[in-house]
């Protein structure tokens, strides 16, 4: 894109962590912001944010595992806006566990907001990117699109499934004669986030079955507890919007925030070709 200033730009997940630094980055560079997402709170906080800054800012209530939501989240921009030019598909929950103490409500859960939240995002506004003289679309992967951890079946399978849509949809918009659409996915190692939290806006219907102090349960109690250590020192995340941005202003795909995750991406890759078996780099305990 040649420039940000006056820009309408969607960021879902926009309560806190990356989605909100995306927020307030694209509105330092003039943009018009609609802040989506599920916490009313954060939502608020947000754009209180935004608006003491100066900018024009529009919160939606927003559950990107619904279509009906991300519909009426596109409808409430057009309404607002008259016309969108940048979607960061930004929203994400976290879940750990291994593969084996997985209830089916965990996958359901993991890939409904991480996967499908982005399948709507793209169903939904593609249409008025298209429209556009020029837009801009991303979504949010992870390294874990990249690479496969043990002990994150769920995020892994979704995030795998971001990576494979985005790059499906850059090679379609590359050759699309009758609009012009960047598309970016952005895939950061451990960043500043409360992800680890996600479980507080969990839906009832999706809530595990409890079982009682089973060896699944304290798999992920160390996961929580190492992740949340993890956390503490991850990158800030108006660190990575940056990334986000200059991809845009870029048209650049790839987004990697953390480089020195790259020899472990490779090593993945270099397996691939050579069709030998997967192997990890890392030292990785049972469950964590």
């Amino acid at each position: 894109m040649q420039s940000l200033q006056g820009r309408v730009v969607v960021v879902t997940g926009a309560g806190s962590g990356i989605g909100r630094a995306l927020a307030l980055g694209f509105a330092a560079r003039g943009s018009k912001i609609v802040v989506a997402d599920v916490q009313d709170d954060a939502r608020r906080e947000t754009v209180a944010l935004l608006e003491a800054g100066g900018s024009e800012a529009l919160g939606v209530e927003v559950d990107v595992s619904s279509a009906d939501s991300v519909e009426a989240l596109a409808a409430a921009t057009i309404e607002r806006f008259g016309e969108v030019h940048v979607v960061c598909n930004n929203a994400g929950v976290g879940g750990g566990g291994l593969i084996k103490d997985q209830q089916l409500v965990d996958w359901k859960w993991v890939v409904d907001v991480n996967l499908w939240g982005v399948i709507h995002g793209v169903h939904f506004f593609l249409p008025h990117l298209r429209a556009a003289e020029e837009a801009h679309i991303m979504a949010t992967s992870s390294v874990a699109g990249l690479t496969s951890t043990p002990g994150l079946g769920p995020y892994n399978a979704a995030k795998f499934g971001v990576v494979g849509l985005m790059e499906t949809l850059f090679h379609e918009m590359e050759r699309d004669t009758e609009s012009n659409v960047g598309v970016s996915v952005l895939c950061p190692g451990v960043v500043r986030t409360n992800i680890i939290t996600a479980q507080r806006n969990r839906p009832a219907h999706l809530k595990r079955e409890r079982k009682g102090g089973s060896v699944g349960d304290d798999a992920r109690r160390r996961n929580a507890n190492v992740a949340a250590a993890l956390a503490e020192r991850g990158m800030d995340p108006a660190d990575v919007a940056t990334c986000v941005i200059d991809a845009s202003l870029e048209r650049r795909f790839w987004v990697l925030s953390h480089p020195e995750h790259l020899a472990e991406i490779e090593h993945r890759n270099q397996s691939l070709h050579a069709l030998t078996n997967p192997t990890l780099t890392g030292s990785f305990t049972d469950g964590d």
